[in-house]
């Protein structure tokens, strides 16, 4: 079940300066948990980000 309006601001409450947001949400499911994934913000290597389990994740990782 996806729900990224809850997922975001559970993430935001238990991480004061968090700049994800709605907006950055896509199209694909984690691997793990099957949420939303959002894109990543932060300035790191990966991709893509779930903020439930709170995994990266490269492209790759999410082809079937």
């Amino acid at each position: 079940m996806t729900r990224p309006y809850l997922i975001l601001k559970r993430y935001n409450l238990l991480n004061k300066n968090s700049n994800y947001k709605l907006k950055n949400i896509v199209n694909k499911n984690c691997p793990k948990c099957r949420e939303l994934l959002f894109n990543e913000v932060n300035n790191i290597d990966y991709p893509y980000v779930c903020l439930y389990c709170d995994e990266n994740f490269y492209n790759i990782e999410l082809s079937k």
